[in-house]
């Protein structure tokens, strides 16, 4: 291995787990070296700090609006830079009337007058990074590791042009383990299943919803009538108005489990959104699981999955997880 990447493997697979501060700053800085040219001229490469914040506002946009991850393993202090991103992706739901997530990305803040916020929200994760990142994550027991050269008054980070290009010629293998190393933090700050999976999907721009249709003729098993209804206010919905939710919320799941799937309004699958289930709706799932499962027939892979789901009480299980 290079020498100056194996500083950067030794920062990364060293840092302590206080919050993911670290490894938010050493993506930001491997993804800005994507944009170098080899014939560029300048011999010095420099990184603006409003630069990578936008970045790291990114990742943790993208990780909260989708699954909430907690970054820290304090829940009474959270870090600032995911208090400041909660507060702008609260008024982007505001804004939007709806809480649909979307990447970071695709919002655009200045059609939805939202640009002040979050040039705002910027500059304070600049400030954390000043303050807090930049200077930290070259120091290792003791010992400063002269990956770059800082400027903290003008916010710049200085590469060599060699040192930067080495960084866009591993870059692959960086952003592998540095979220390697982001997803065994997020693993100790959360009870979230399924981590490494979302932290994956996130990177490759791949969170899709299926369709919940192929779940239709096991849910239907539940109303001898042909009248479906609504597992939460159990009033008959239209055909016009039916949904398939997931009473654990998907966000959290990053599944479809027929285990955690109910009919119900469209507008009560909007309202209830991510919303931690009642203990009451929670009991009604277990025992309607029993009900489907002795409905169904057996020797197929949903009948064997929801089995495993009743026997193995993955409702409460996942629900007392979800409550944390």
């Amino acid at each position: 291995m290079d020498s100056y990447i194996k500083q950067w493997h030794d920062l990364i697979i060293n840092c302590n787990f206080d919050n993911t501060y670290k490894m938010a700053w050493s993506k930001a800085l491997v993804e800005l070296s994507l944009n170098i040219k080899e014939n560029s001229e300048e011999e010095t490469i420099a990184f603006d700090f409003c630069e990578i914040a936008k970045l790291c506002l990114k990742y943790y946009w993208n990780q909260t609006i989708y699954f909430d991850l907690i970054q820290s393993p304090s829940f009474k202090k959270p870090p600032e830079m995911m208090t400041s991103t909660k507060e702008l992706i609260k008024a982007f739901f505001k804004k939007k009337g709806k809480v649909q997530p979307v990447r970071f990305e695709r919002v655009d803040f200045h059609s939805l007058k939202l640009e002040k916020q979050y040039k705002e929200t910027v500059k304070k994760i600049a400030n954390t990074l000043k303050q807090n990142v930049c200077w930290r994550f070259k120091n290792l027991n003791g010992t400063t590791y002269e990956i770059y050269e800082l400027d903290s008054n003008r916010r710049v980070v200085y590469f060599s042009k060699q040192n930067a290009l080495k960084l866009k010629e591993h870059s692959d293998f960086l952003f592998t383990f540095i979220n390697y190393r982001w997803t065994q933090m997020l693993e100790g700050f959360n009870y979230s299943p399924r981590i490494s999976r979302k932290v994956r999907a996130i990177d490759e721009d791949n969170i899709k919803r299926s369709s919940l249709k192929k779940f239709h003729k096991h849910l239907d098993l539940m109303f001898e009538d042909g009248q479906r209804k609504c597992f939460y206010c159990d009033e008959v919905i239209d055909e016009t108005d039916v949904s398939v939710d997931h009473v654990i919320p998907w966000s959290y799941m990053f599944s479809d489990d027929l285990w955690n799937l109910v009919y119900c309004h469209r507008g009560e699958n909007s309202t209830k959104s991510n919303r931690l289930p009642l203990e009451e709706d929670i009991i009604r799932l277990e025992n309607r699981n029993v009900l489907l499962l002795d409905r169904m027939e057996p020797n197929s892979r949903d009948y064997d999955q929801l089995k495993i789901a009743v026997e193995k009480d993955y409702v409460k299980k996942f629900w007392t997880s979800f409550k944390g």
